[in-house]
C-alpha cells in the first residue's frame, strides 16, 4: 500500500502523488477511493530492476513535492490578491511629537499600517489632492487620494489606502516586490525587483489614462534596484547597468549603459545620468553621446572598493549628495569630478550592510533626513554637515521597531512639512509644522 505523505494524495490511474490543492484531485465517490487498493507485490527478480524501481519512486515524489511546494506560493500570492478590504483599512495609533530646530513648529498626525511589508512610497500634491503611493513586499500597489485642506482630528484621518495593483501575476512563481515609486508631471511609475522588469503606469487623472504595465524587451535586464523619473525619461537601476527610457509612456530609445556591477543608486541633471554601483564606484554618462561607456567621478580606489553606493541625488545644481553602504554620508562638488575630498560630510549615521537605507532631503534643500541601519531616523543641516541635530525629545531618538525601507520629505501644504516613512508594515506621516 503506497505510504500516505502530508499534503499529498495518491492517484491510482497515474500510479504517482499529487498536491491536495491540484487540480488532477478526483471527487470521492465512495469509501474505496479513498486509499488506493493492496497490490500483491512481487519480488525482483534481478538487482537492476530494483534499483530501477527505486530510482523511480524517487523521481515521482521529487516531482509531488515540487508540485506541492508550487501550491504553496500560488495559494500565499492569492491570498496577497484576494484578501478581503477590510483587511486593507488602515489602523491610526498616536505617536511622539517631533522635535526641530526653531524655524519647525512642532505636530503630529497618525500612522498608516498595510498588510506586507512596505517597500517604497511617494506622496505628491496634484490639482489640490495630496496623492500618496506605497508598494510593499508581496507586489502590491496602493493608493490614497486627500484635498489638500483636510486636516487629521485626533485619531482618524481622511486618507484611505486602497490596493490598486499587484505586480505579482498569476502566471509567475515568484512574488515581484515593488522597489522603487517614482513620481513626474501627472503620472507615477512603480519598478518591480525580479526576474522579468516590469514597470507600473499609474497616471494621477484616472479619467484620462488608464492604468498599465510595461517593461523592457531584454532578457538582459531584471532586478530594478531604483529608479529615477524626470519629465519623460526613466532611468532604471538594474544588474550590471543602468538602462535610459527617454519617453516612459512610449518606451521610446531604450539606452543601455554598462557598469559591470548592479546599480542601486541612479539621479539625472539633463541629459546627464549618474550612477551608484554595488562595487561603490560612481559613474557619470551622457546619454546625448553614443559611447555607452561611462566616466568615474570621485573615484578612491583605497576608499571605495566593496562600499556599494546606496542614494544619490543632485542638490543645488552642482552638488551630488551621496551615501554608502557602511553609513558614510558626504557632498561632492560635480564640477570638479576628479576631487575625491567631499565638500562636506554628515557623520554619525550607521550602517555596515544594508543596501536599502533612505535618505531624503525637503523641498528646500535645508535638512537632510537619513535612516540608519539601528532603525533611527537622524536629521543634518545641508549648509553645516557634521553630526545629526539632536533634540532630547524628538522622535528621532527612538528606534522603529522595523527597518525603514522609505523616506521623503513633502510640502503638502504650503510651508508645511510632512515627513513620510515606511517601517514593517506600516507607513509613517510626521508633521513637521510650518516654514517659518
Amino acid at each position: 500500500m503506497p505510504r500516505e505523505l502530508p499534503g499529498l494524495y495518491w492517484d491510482e490511474e497515474k500510479q504517482r502523488y499529487f498536491p491536495l490543492a491540484s487540480s488532477r484531485r478526483p471527487q470521492i465517490a465512495s469509501p474505496s477511493t479513498l486509499h488506493p487498493p493492496t497490490r500483491p507485490q512481487s519480488a525482483p527478480q534481478a538487482t537492476g530492476e530494483s534499483h530501477n524501481l527505486k530510482r523511480h519512486r524517487n523521481r515521482s515524489l521529487l516531482r509531488a513535492m515540487e508540485e506541492a511546494r508550487f501550491s504553496f506560493r500560488t495559494t500565499h500570492k492569492n491570498k496577497l490578491i484576494q484578501r478581503p478590504k477590510s483587511h486593507h483599512r488602515p489602523l491610526y495609533h498616536p505617536h511622539a511629537v517631533l522635535s526641530l530646530p526653531s524655524r519647525y513648529d512642532h505636530h503630529h498626525q497618525p500612522v498608516c499600517n498595510h498588510i506586507d511589508d512596505d517597500r517604497a512610497c511617494k506622496a505628491v500634491s496634484y490639482n489640490n489632492n495630496v496623492h500618496s503611493f506605497a508598494g510593499d513586499t508581496g507586489g502590491l500597489f496602493y493608493s490614497s487620494v486627500v484635498g489638500r485642506d483636510e486636516l487629521v482630528t485626533g485619531h482618524h484621518t481622511s486618507h484611505g489606502w486602497r490596493p490598486e495593483f499587484s505586480l505579482s501575476s498569476e502566471a509567475s512563481t515568484y512574488l515581484f516586490i515593488i522597489s522603487s515609486i517614482c513620481i513626474s508631471g501627472s503620472r507615477c511609475i512603480a519598478t518591480s525587483f525580479g526576474p522579468e522588469s516590469k514597470i507600473l503606469h499609474f497616471p494621477l487623472d484616472l479619467d484620462s489614462e488608464d492604468i498599465r504595465v510595461t517593461g523592457v524587451n531584454n532578457r538582459s535586464v531584471r532586478d530594478i534596484w531604483t529608479a529615477d523619473f524626470q519629465g519623460t525619461r526613466l532611468v532604471l537601476g538594474t544588474n550590471d547597468q543602468a538602462v535610459v527610457i527617454d519617453d516612459a509612456a512610449d518606451r521610446a530609445t531604450v539606452c543601455f549603459m554598462k557598469t559591470g556591477s548592479d546599480v542601486f543608486a541612479v539621479a539625472q541633471d539633463n541629459n546627464i545620468i549618474y550612477t551608484g554601483s554595488r562595487a561603490g564606484i560612481v559613474q557619470r554618462f551622457d546619454s546625448r553621446i553614443a559611447s555607452i561607456k561611462g566616466d568615474r567621478i570621485f573615484n578612491d580606489p583605497y576608499t571605495t572598493q566593496n562600499n556599494s553606493v546606496t542614494n544619490l541625488k543632485i542638490l543645488y545644481d552642482w552638488q551630488l549628495l551621496t551615501s554608502n553602504i557602511d553609513g558614510s554620508l558626504a557632498m561632492f562638488d560635480l564640477r570638479f569630478p576628479d576631487n575625491r575630498t567631499p565638500v562636506i560630510s554628515f557623520t554619525g549615521n550607521i550602517n555596515t550592510y544594508t543596501t536599502k537605507t533612505p535618505i531624503a532631503v525637503d523641498p528646500h534643500e535645508q535638512f537632510l533626513f537619513a535612516a540608519g541601519q539601528d532603525r533611527r531616523i537622524r536629521l543634518w543641516s545641508l549648509s553645516t554637515g557634521g553630526p545629526p541635530l539632536v533634540s532630547p525629545v524628538s522622535v528621532f531618538q527612538k528606534p522603529f521597531e522595523n527597518p525603514i525601507r522609505a523616506l521623503q520629505v513633502v510640502e503638502e501644504q504650503e510651508g508645511v512639512l510632512d515627513l513620510w516613512a515606511t517601517s514593517g508594515a506600516t507607513l509613517y506621516k510626521y508633521n513637521l509644522g510650518q516654514r517659518m
